[in-house]
């Protein structure tokens, strides 16, 4: 089958990071068997604006001949929309949203109608809107098997690796003394060093020290759980940390040979097992006690660490996840239609 994908390549607009769903929209789907290429959005919206984008989308669809379109939506337009609703009448556009568990009433509902199918992540979010909008899919992240070093020697205990954001830092700096978390990524430096949550400060120490405002490369972040005995991972919503998500990281760490220390949810245990493939905690004591425990005990964390990796690989890579997709939109019958 041929596939574009419209995905941004680049992680917040920083190239020399890539965009997680880049991978997650070409890789899987070509080790399937698949041809697929890619339609940069986001980039050329900052080039052209919505109705250049649009247009070129527009053209791209109608001379590509594919069998199904993939688009990555954001909490904002990338082109207009008129565009997407012409590209869907020449071929099928699956919509894959992030983020819908406060943004779906406010945008992603709003263009749902825009695409064939729609893909949530939210199983909250699907039941109250799969009747008002018969094409939601529900869908969840998936595991980038290439990264993932299960083998490999784990010299660091207990670590962070991605964004901080300003509502973690007290929850950061409150581990890092208790439990000895190491913390890596975009705002490290606010949790070890407090002036630099001053926004002016930390933007004039930016333009000295351009790194400080850089997030960690897909490889930098994957090279540090597959050297993390147990990874600290925190599930809140970064606009509002009492909304937990099932993040991409859920899935990722899988294979990592890391043991997953996450915030109590329920929703988690339909991929997972508490206690045997991961372990929860329910206030910030608890987890500190639990990381300083798991330390303490390698058999112990050895063995929920391989009994993560085992279902992740079983269950969670992201090629069982568009095999789902596809099965459920009948991807057998898909066929482009006539401009």
């Amino acid at each position: 089958m041929r596939i574009l994908s419209a995905v941004t390549s680049s992680y917040y607009g920083h190239s020399h990071s890539v965009e997680p769903m880049y991978v997650a929209f070409t890789e899987p789907l070509a080790r399937l068997g698949h041809t697929v290429e890619t339609f940069d959005h986001a980039n050329l919206l900052a080039r052209v604006g919505e109705l250049e984008c649009g247009e070129r989308f527009v053209r791209a669809v109608r001379a590509g001949g594919y069998d199904l379109v993939l688009y990555q939506t954001g909490g904002k337009d990338h082109m207009i929309r008129d565009a997407i609703s012409h590209a869907a009448a020449i071929t099928p556009i699956l919509a894959w949203n992030s983020d819908d568990d406060w943004q779906w009433d406010s945008y992603t509902s709003q263009i749902a109608p825009l695409f064939t199918h729609v893909v949530t992540t939210y199983p909250h979010i699907y039941e109250a809107n799969r009747f008002a909008h018969r094409n939601l899919l529900l869908g969840q992240w998936g595991c980038f098997e290439r990264f993932s070093r299960f083998k490999q020697l784990k010299t660091l205990d207990f670590t962070f690796a991605g964004q901080i954001y300003k509502n973690r830092v007290p929850e950061m700096r409150y581990l890092r003394r208790s439990a000895g978390l190491e913390i890596h990524g975009l705002g490290a430096l606010r949790v070890a060093c407090p002036p630099l949550n001053n926004r002016r400060i930390r933007n004039f120490s930016a333009k000295i020290l351009p790194r400080l405002n850089q997030p960690l490369s897909f490889g930098q972040v994957y090279a540090i759980w597959n050297s993390s005995k147990i990874s600290y991972t925190p599930l809140g919503a970064s606009v509002d940390p009492t909304k937990l998500q099932i993040k991409g990281r859920v899935f990722e760490m899988g294979m990592t040979g890391t043991v997953m220390l996450c915030n109590h949810n329920p929703i988690l245990e339909r991929y997972y097992e508490p206690g045997r493939e991961f372990v929860s905690f329910s206030t910030l004591e608890d987890c500190a006690q639990k990381a300083k425990y798991l330390l303490q005990h390698d058999t112990l964390r050895n063995r929920i660490a391989d009994a993560y990796y085992r279902r992740t690989k079983a269950e969670h890579l992201w090629e069982h996840r568009w095999q789902q997709i596809f099965r459920e939109i009948g991807i057998t019958t898909v066929r482009r239609k006539v401009a």
